[in-house]
């Protein structure tokens, strides 16, 4: 896969440079420079004059194979996912002067690929490692891709209500599973999760790595 910087916006090839087609929600504005982050595989665009951009989680491009798009739907991998409360800070009391680019959404981020519309919804159905259902989340079935985002709690449609922990609540640090049906076609994959050190998850205590010195 290539990415090509232009006068006029970011460009990517799928196909060793022969095609090229526009990528992502980018003003035609000239990028200077590209970078991809090691860990996250998020790319960072530089732009002349626009600021800095960052599309989050490029893993879903770079598995988008012949063999994927001609499939009627695909979930893609899902990159381990690391969850802390945001705390809130002064930037709640600015005014309307101040600006600042948005935080990445908090969670898992799950892309889908659609081959064509066909009027069917597209569902995932998050269960823990268990096969407990934890989170069931919808988006219409647009083709193309499409990035859902399930920020690690409970949905409301699996949930006891008047009981129970908080439903602000982080589920707990291990492995999830993500089922996307559409239509006929059902896939699945597993991601892990990882909980801040000293949060208390829902139904659990707070836990942490020993120490040196703990006995």
């Amino acid at each position: 896969m290539l990415y090509a910087g232009t006068h006029f916006g970011l460009f990517a090839s799928f196909d060793q440079g022969t095609h090229w087609v526009r990528i992502a929600d980018l003003p035609p504005v000239r990028v200077d420079d590209l970078q991809i982050h090691p860990r996250t595989a998020d790319l960072v665009i530089a732009t002349h004059g626009r600021s800095l951009y960052v599309l989050d989680d490029t893993r879903a491009l770079r598995e988008l194979t012949p063999e994927v798009a001609s499939k009627a739907a695909h979930l893609f991998s899902i990159r381990p996912t690391s969850a802390a409360y945001m705390p809130s800070g002064f930037s709640d009391w600015n005014g309307k002067g101040v600006y600042r680019g948005a935080n990445p959404p908090e969670g898992a981020l799950l892309t889908v690929w659609v081959k064509e519309f066909t009027g069917d919804e597209i569902k995932i159905a998050i269960t823990n490692a268990a096969g407990v259902p934890v989170a069931n989340l919808k988006a219409p079935g647009i083709a193309g891709l499409t990035r859902l985002n399930w920020d690690l709690r409970p949905t409301e449609d699996v949930l006891t209500k008047y009981g129970g922990d908080d439903p602000k609540k982080l589920l707990a640090s291990g492995d999830y599973n993500a089922e996307l049906t559409f239509g006929q076609t059902k896939m699945k994959q597993t991601f892990h999760v990882d909980i801040a050190e000293g949060i208390i998850p829902r139904g659990g205590i707070a836990l942490r790595e020993p120490k040196e010195g703990d006995r």
